[in-house]
Order: C-alpha cells, then sequence, then structure tokens
C-alpha cells in the first residue's frame, strides 16, 4: 500500500489514542454522535503519521473565507443541509465532521447558519415525506380524522385537512437551503468536489505534495470564478485525469436527493443505457486493444462515477474489464453501476467475466459469484 492509499483511509479506522476535551454537543442531539471518547483530538499518536485534529476555530484563522462569509466546513454543511436530512440525520452525523473539519457540535453550527440566513426550516408540509406511517396516522386520528390508506394517501389527507400551522413542531423537520444557502454552495462547489475526491490526502505538510480542500482554499485565497481549472490542472498533473471540469454541483444534489426519496428505476433511463452500452460495443473493443493493463481506465470509470458521468464510467469500466483487469473492485462498481439502471443481464455478463479474471483463491471471488447467483434468481422471477 503506497502512502497516498494509506492516507486515503477512512479516518474512522485511524488509531485514535488521545481524548478531546470537547463534548459540547447541544443535549437534544447527543443521541446523533458517537461517544465521547470516539473525538481524540490526535491520530496516529507517536508515530510517523501522528497528526493533530485542527479545530473549525483554528482553521478560521490559517485559510481563507468566502464572499459571504462562510469557511470551509461550513460551506460543506449546506451541502448536507441540500440533501434534506439535517439536523439529526437517521445515522448519526459521521466522524469525518470532526477528524477532517474540526467540527464537533453540528447542531449549534447548524443554527448559527440558519441565524445568517443560509438555512431555514422546510415547512411542516415539506417535511410530511420524512414522518413514518404510523406517525402520519396518529397526526390524522388525533385530530379525528380517518387514517386508512398508503402513506401517499396519508401525507394527502394531511395537507388537504390540516392546517400547515399545526404542523410547525414536527420532530422530523429538517433545515433548507434558502436562496442566499444555495449560492455560496454552487459558488464554491469546489469544496463538496474535494470531499468526495478520491484522489484527497488527508495531511498536509510533511509527506511531499499533498491535494486537499485546504490546498486548493489557499490556492483560490477567495477567488473562486476559476476553481475548475486550477482544481483540474492538478488533477491532470498528479492523477492523469481532469474530473473537475465536468463537475455540476446541482445537478449532483437532485441526483442524490432523488436517490435517497426513491429506488424506483425509470425504465425510459434502463432502455436508454442499455442502447449507450450497444452503440459503444465496437468503441470498447478498439480501446481494449490498445496498450496497459486496464488499470488507468477503471481509475478514470471511478472518477467518472464520482462526479455522476454515468456512461463514462461504464465505458472506462468495460474497457478495462475487456483488456482482463483483475481487481475485484472494479467489478463491484461496474455491477453497481448496472444494476442502478437496473441493466440485470448486463449486471451477470459483469459477474461471469470477473469471475473469469480474478484469480482463484481470491477472497472476492466468493462475493461475486454470490452476487451473480442472486441475478440468475432476479431474472428466473422476471
Amino acid at each position: 500500500m503506497g502512502i497516498r492509499d494509506f492516507l486515503r483511509r477512512n479516518i474512522s479506522t485511524f488509531d485514535l489514542s488521545k481524548k478531546t476535551n470537547n463534548t459540547s454537543t447541544l443535549e437534544e442531539e447527543k443521541g446523533y454522535y458517537r461517544p465521547d471518547e470516539y473525538y481524540t483530538d490526535v491520530t496516529f499518536e507517536g508515530s510517523f503519521f501522528e497528526k493533530k485534529v485542527i479545530t473549525f476555530e483554528e482553521r478560521k484563522r490559517s485559510s481563507n473565507k468566502s464572499k459571504r462569509g462562510l469557511y470551509v466546513g461550513e460551506i460543506l454543511l449546506l451541502r448536507y443541509v441540500a440533501y434534506g436530512n439535517y439536523p439529526k440525520p437517521s445515522s448519526g452525523y459521521p466522524g469525518f465532521w470532526w477528524f477532517e473539519y474540526g467540527i464537533r457540535d453540528i447542531g449549534q453550527l447548524l443554527q448559527s447558519l440558519e441565524s445568517r440566513g443560509f438555512i431555514e426550516y422546510a415547512s411542516g408540509h415539506e417535511s410530511l415525506e420524512r414522518l413514518k406511517v404510523t406517525e402520519l396516522k396518529k397526526i390524522l386520528s388525533d385530530h379525528g380524522l380517518p387514517n386508512a390508506g398508503k402513506k401517499a394517501d396519508l401525507i394527502d389527507s394531511v395537507k388537504s385537512h390540516i392546517d400547515e400551522s399545526e404542523l410547525d413542531n414536527l420532530q422530523s423537520r429538517k433545515y433548507r437551503l434558502t436562496g442566499k444557502g444555495r449560492a455560496e454552495l454552487l459558488d464554491n462547489a469546489y469544496i463538496p468536489y474535494m470531499h468526495q475526491n478520491r484522489h484527497r490526502t488527508y495531511q498536509e505538510g510533511n509527506l511531499g505534495e499533498t491535494f486537499t480542500v485546504w490546498d486548493i482554499n489557499k490556492l483560490l485565497r477567495g477567488d473562486v470564478s476559476d476553481w475548475k481549472n486550477v482544481v483540474g490542472n492538478i488533477e491532470e498533473r498528479l492523477f492523469g485525469v481532469n474530473s473537475a471540469v465536468d463537475f455540476d454541483e446541482s445537478t449532483l444534489i437532485q441526483k442524490e436527493r432523488s436517490k435517497r426519496q426513491t429506488k424506483k428505476v425509470d425504465d425510459s433511463k434502463t432502455t436508454e443505457m442499455r442502447l449507450f452500452l450497444q452503440s459503444k460495443e465496437s468503441d470498447i473493443k478498439e480501446m481494449s486493444a490498445t496498450s496497459g493493463d486496464g488499470f488507468e481506465e477503471e481509475s478514470k470509470g471511478i472518477d467518472y462515477r464520482k462526479i455522476g458521468k454515468d456512461k463514462e464510467a461504464l465505458f472506462n469500466f468495460y474497457v478495462s474489464i475487456k483488456k482482463g483487469f483483475d481487481a475485484p473492485a472494479l467489478y463491484r462498481e461496474t455491477c453497481a453501476l448496472l444494476r442502478k439502471y437496473n441493466l440485470l443481464q448486463e449486471e451477470l455478463e459483469v459477474c461471469e467475466l470477473g469471475l473469469m479474471n480474478i484469480p482463484e483463491g481470491n477472497m472476492f471471488r466468493d462475493d461475486l459469484q454470490k452476487r451473480k447467483e442472486k441475478i440468475q434468481c432476479a431474472l428466473e422471477s422476471d
């Protein structure tokens, strides 16, 4: 494992040994955090990779704020508000808020963003989608209304018969971006882009050239108008691919919200992707005859998938597969993307190719075999 790969490991797996004293989270939100001992202020203590967690207040002193006065961590928080899950996300607040951005109290920072006009609570009616059926039925029964039917029917009944002002105290209400917040997020899209960039590093300064959001923040110095070229040129030089040029934050937010709201696949999208793959068969065959073992194409495919360019991702994945590249991750990524479009037959074929290309004895072959069997069952039941 190389240095970059080592530094890309999930922060939550680090050997954390020095406890932080910062436990000032809002009382009603404590259940959405991990135990206090999880939030340490030093990682890899005593080793070459020892790193002190830099708090949000410290970052404010060493980084550039946006034209509207927000810092990196605050702008990233706008991105998570845009998804419609904050505050009090069902799976809790991820550890990266502390280990990467030095933010211990998410709820307090959300309140600060609200007071400055970047976010606001969604209306009662907008919040109904996040209620469970049992909660919707209770609201209706509390108002002496019939409470039978499917969730969509229950929501319609609530909207039709209960004044929205009576729903303002729903526990499930989430924040949404104001116009000011949305403009701030879109203007500073380099921050969510770097947060999800698989090439980013988690360390600065002592291991050669690094690629972090803090590096980019210092380079831009508040002028974000040309961030795609700045970041893309660095990517091209270090990794041989410029993903920044195609990044569209507004589209990705909408896709993510849609994905979280429903898993149903539009048949037209399935057909469109199938026709695309069929139209590219000769190009894939031609590219698979070029030099290289498939690693470069796999890497590009993963980069494209990260920015929502599924067609380009699958094209590169297929070239890599046709070259016989044997990395299990290639087949997992390809299968997951094909499943997104309900392309079960194509997914089955990729599993079979993976079982041919991945060496015997590889621990991931069994996972691929199980996946193949599940797909076969799904196809037979159709």
